[in-house]
């Protein structure tokens, strides 16, 4: 509802979001990943998530903030899909699980109900 929101004044918040984004998906789910660096991003991007819906309840939409959600929508599929593959396989490997498997088989996520 155009009436209860506000143009947003600390879009630093959005350009910080961003770069927190950036720098912890490059550390955490990076070239080298491990199961504790994977749930630590997953709990960032649950984060981000919910700023990023507060700031769709409470300031006008930008394409600044359109962008950022989906980059964090984005991240989310990438965590999820490396949570779930247990193996280092081309680029990425895992230091939980450094074998590959003896087949690969694609990372098919389901998603999960609306709350």
């Amino acid at each position: 509802d155009e009436s209860r929101v506000t143009d947003a004044d600390e879009a630093v918040v959005i350009s910080h979001n961003w770069d927190e984004l950036r720098r912890f998906m490059w550390n955490y789910v990076g070239i080298v990943r491990t199961t504790k660096r994977l749930e630590r991003a997953a709990h960032r991007i649950a984060l981000l998530q919910s700023e990023i819906q507060e700031f769709y309840t409470h300031f006008r939409v930008s394409r600044d903030l359109l962008e950022l959600r989906n980059l964090v929508q984005v991240a989310d599929l990438i965590v999820q899909s490396a949570h779930g593959r247990h193996e280092s396989r081309g680029l990425h490997f895992s230091r939980d699980y450094p074998g590959m498997a003896e087949v690969a088989v694609p990372t098919i996520l389901v998603p999960t109900p609306p709350k």
